[in-house]
């Protein structure tokens, strides 16, 4: 796979968002220059913006990822109530069980659906489902009923589906991205050849030269919370601003 100068893959659709900006404000260069720059150019960078942006973004599989985690962590969240009975009932009966009832392994359990660590979780309630097994009948002396951990179990085994649904789903938008790797290298052979006659047709104007310039636009890029937008005049800066450093490219 081709590597697109500093720019991560996702970053791309913003990189064409931006070169675009700058070619219709100096179009009239570009045309001059060439006439291949004209709106049906315009139109197939574009569309291969937006082919890009969707295979980035996975809409579909997006929207699967996110309703089954929605699912996933009211199912995990769902388990709690039914931790906290069995520690009512571990409490109840302590001195009847062959641990503690702080032993008994909810604490650990709910640790880990707190964190969001389903695969944690899982491992977690086993033991607690093994002290129950351990003590069932000292348990169900003072009001456990099994239907309790029937229930604990069913929603365990919803919550470990759901998790692997998650884990495929995620799995499968990066092969979708891995696998087209040719729309990538189509839109980045249409950025650099903006960039580089942006940069030569605009050589008269220092600061809209340096506007094609990737080591600028990755600035816009990765700068937090920045408008995307072409400067059109220079601002003074009253602080001192730090930004990544990074090795300038040559202005054809």
């Amino acid at each position: 796979m081709s590597t697109f100068f500093k720019f991560r893959q996702e970053e791309l659709p913003i990189v064409g968002e931006i070169l675009l900006q700058m070619f219709t404000r100096d179009r009239s260069a570009f045309e001059d220059f060439s006439a291949e720059y004209n709106d049906e150019f315009l139109n197939e960078v574009s569309n291969q913006i937006k082919k890009v942006n969707d295979l980035t973004q996975a809409p579909m599989l997006t929207a699967e990822i996110k309703k089954t985690t929605a699912d996933l962590y009211e199912c995990i969240d769902g388990v709690i109530p039914k931790l906290d009975l069995i520690t009512a009932y571990a409490q109840r009966a302590n001195k009847a069980l062959n641990i503690k009832a702080a032993d008994i392994g909810v604490k650990q359990a709910k640790k880990e659906i707190k964190k969001r660590n389903v695969e944690g979780y899982c491992a977690k309630v086993k033991v607690v489902e093994q002290n129950i097994a351990n003590n069932l009948e000292a348990l169900k002396a003072r009001g456990y009923k099994e239907a309790l951990g029937n229930e604990l179990a069913q929603m365990t085994k919803k919550a470990y589906d759901l998790n692997l649904r998650q884990e495929e789903k995620i799995r499968e938008k990066k092969e979708l991205v891995s696998n087209n790797h040719i729309e990538f290298d189509k839109l980045w052979k249409f950025l650099s050849d903006i960039s580089k006659t942006g940069k030569l047709v605009m050589k008269d104007n220092k600061q809209k030269s340096e506007d094609y310039m990737f080591t600028h636009i990755i600035k816009l890029v990765r700068k937090p919370k920045a408008a995307v937008a072409v400067k059109t005049k220079v601002v003074p800066v009253v602080e001192e601003v730090k930004e990544e450093v990074v090795a300038e490219e040559a202005v054809s």
